[in-house]
């Protein structure tokens, strides 16, 4: 809309630059023509004036006998010559149409035309001549009041109107484009004006956005004896509200929430919305460190009551991640970054959503930074000590003679030592080494398998966690190409993921599933209970198997409700077709509550550890072999 606005003004300035040009040119001609016409006019009236009164003169010059006949034929040449000039050339049409100008000039070259045999052979006493003489004596005063009305009269008058209007004309056409202008002007303003509020501001709170807060902060931080405090506030799972209840309700939440902020706005706080989902409160002036402690949380506990209000089913969490400056930081990037650590930290706190920055979440942010280096240069090397892989049997009890695993990922490194698994793929998804890590793990898993006899192997089925970067449309498509060329084929491939990347886009989810089934790869949920655990979507998205995760496992022999709920949990999942996989299964009691209640297969301590290639490798071969020679015994038995 901005450009439109700017190439109409622009087509504007170069109408009105025309526009004046032209009555600028048109003014001139105009008065060009008529000063032109004037001096035709003039010169031809007074020519043909003087020429007639000369004939007179010389008339009675030659009666009176002071003047010859040539004198005499000459004056009467160049008076008719004129008079016909007069009469017939087109400068002087105009000039013959006014004061009837052309009948008294034809009147006069009659009598020139009547007496033309006298003044061919002319003689002083010719009565014709007298005649003639008399003639012209009584039309030349009517040719002096033509040619002076032609110069005072209405007719001169009419020529300066004609000025007049042409001027006007031109004023009025320019006046016209300048009010046109100053339209235009006043709408570029205030487009202008608009312009800049939107560079500085956000457009549903008003408040000031992240450009206008960066901007405050510097200016603030510039002072020598600068205190500032910087309090970001942001609400996790926003998006959830967005989702369910429609964008206008969130709209709405937001506009509340700022205005609850604005309520504590003076001239030692200055608010911003600097994200979609995030605000910034800056304290500065004169306040303690109790003092700013004590506002912001004054500030907290009213913006979580208002989400406790306007969103009664508590999808949103508020979190308040607090730095100061300069006890924290020595520069505003150095500030940002410290609250935007403390935020983080609040985040994963699931009791205290409001955090001040230390220095402990400054050391892990630099780990994660010297880790996620690290990883990047492990990933370039397929074959590095390390990064490797460990495989946990999951026993198949219904079907012993199928051996299941989990492919689980371990890091150690030279000097922080062991790296715990969840921190590697947290440390790969925040910088965008989710799909790298994806191929090296499923290239490493080829790699660990290939060793395997065949008929080892096609009784093993491998379980693969997918990070949320993976879980995308390419994801059928990369997964074959993994495992093209062996050596396990895709029937015996299990992709796991968690409930929140599979409700994410359920859309998405399903047709992913659909895709993989067709590829005849299964797909598990896994450590279901953790997150929405919600049974609907069991039915929305196709799962093979569901994994019962280890906090419903664990003392599932001591809390006598554990027991209902892991019982539900599989009853539903066999009527619903999908196989029940227990996590974390250690003791004796817990399996067999475990068989007890049906579950498919056991994962956990209780039968393995996490192995190494070459220990699980050991550890399939005895597996397989014993329980082909039991199911041997048994087919000879029946």
């Amino acid at each position: 809309m901005g450009k439109v606005r700017f190439l109409f003004f622009v087509a504007s300035m170069c109408t009105f630059l025309a526009v004046t040009a032209w009555s600028t040119w048109n003014y001139e001609r105009t008065f060009r023509t008529i000063t032109t016409t004037t001096q035709t006019s003039a010169w031809a009236l007074a020519q043909l004036e003087i020429d007639v009164y000369r004939l007179q003169e010389t008339l009675k010059l030659y009666q009176a006998g002071h003047a010859d006949s040539n004198q005499l034929s000459l004056s009467y040449d160049i008076a008719w010559n004129r008079m016909d000039v007069f009469l017939t050339g087109d400068a002087n049409q105009e000039i013959r149409q006014r004061f009837a100008a052309e009948a008294l000039v034809r009147s006069i070259l009659q009598v020139l035309q009547r007496h033309e045999a006298a003044i061919t052979t002319p003689s002083p006493a010719d009565p014709q001549l007298e005649q003639m003489s008399q003639e012209l004596d009584a039309l030349i005063p009517r040719l002096r009041d033509i040619m002076v009305q032609n110069f005072t009269g209405p007719n001169a008058l009419q020529e300066s109107r004609l000025l007049d209007e042409a001027k006007i004309r031109n004023f009025a056409a320019i006046g016209i484009l300048l009010l046109f202008s100053l339209i235009m002007l006043v709408l570029l303003f205030r487009e202008s004006r608009k312009q800049h509020f939107l560079a500085w501001n956000d457009v549903l709170t008003r408040l000031p956005n992240r450009a206008a807060f960066m901007n405050r902060l510097s200016q603030l931080t510039a002072k020598t004896d600068a205190q500032v405090v910087l309090c970001l506030v942001d609400l996790s799972r926003f998006k959830e509200v967005n989702d369910s209840l429609g964008h206008a309700v969130g709209d709405r939440l937001l506009a509340q929430i700022a205005g609850q902020l604005l309520q504590h706005q003076n001239e030692d706080v200055y608010l911003a919305r600097i994200g979609s989902d995030e605000f910034a409160l800056v304290m500065f002036g004169n306040m303690s460190d109790y003092s700013w402690f004590a506002y912001s949380r004054k500030i907290y506990n009213q913006l979580e009551r208002l989400l406790h209000h306007e969103d009664p089913a508590h999808r949103v969490k508020l979190n308040m991640g607090i730095s100061q400056y300069p006890q924290h930081a020595n520069t505003v990037e150095e500030m940002v970054l410290f609250a935007d650590l403390a935020l983080a930290s609040a985040k994963q706190d699931k009791q205290l959503h409001y955090q001040v920055f230390n220095r402990f979440m400054l050391d892990q942010y630099q780990r994660k930074r010297l880790l996620a280096g690290h990883l990047q240069e492990l990933l370039a090397e397929p074959h590095n000590t390390e990064l490797f892989l460990c495989y946990q049997p999951i026993i198949n009890i219904s079907q012993p003679q199928q051996l299941g695993v989990e492919v689980l990922i371990r890091w150690e490194h030279p000097k922080l030592n062991f790296i715990n698994p969840p921190d590697i793929i947290e440390i790969a998804e925040e910088n965008g080494l989710g799909e790298k890590l994806g191929e090296w793990l499923f290239r490493r898993m080829r790699h660990d398998i290939a060793r395997f006899p065949a008929d080892t192997l096609c009784h093993i089925h491998v379980s693969i966690n997918l990070s949320s970067s993976i879980f995308n449309q390419n994801l059928v498509n990369r997964v074959s190409d993994w495992l093209q060329d062996g050596p396990l084929p895709a029937s015996q491939l299990i992709l796991e993921l968690t409930e929140n990347i599979a409700l994410e886009d359920v859309q998405l989810s399903r047709k992913i599933f659909t895709q993989l089934k067709e590829r005849q790869i299964r797909i598990a949920l896994d450590d279901f209970g953790t997150g929405w655990s919600s049974f609907s979507y069991l039915k929305d998205l196709s799962f093979d198997k569901l994994k019962i995760d280890k906090s419903f496992i664990k003392h599932l022999d001591r809390d006598k409700r554990l027991p209902l709920f892991v019982q539900a949990i599989t009853d539903l999942s066999h009527q619903l077709g999908i196989s029940v996989v227990a996590e974390g299964v250690e003791t004796e009691s817990e399996l067999s509550k475990i068989l007890e209640i049906g579950a498919n297969e056991i994962q956990g301590y209780y039968y393995s550890r996490p192995l190494r290639a070459e220990a699980f490798h050991d550890f399939a071969e005895h597996y397989l072999a014993g329980n082909t020679r039991e199911t041997r015994a048994r087919s000879d038995l029946a």
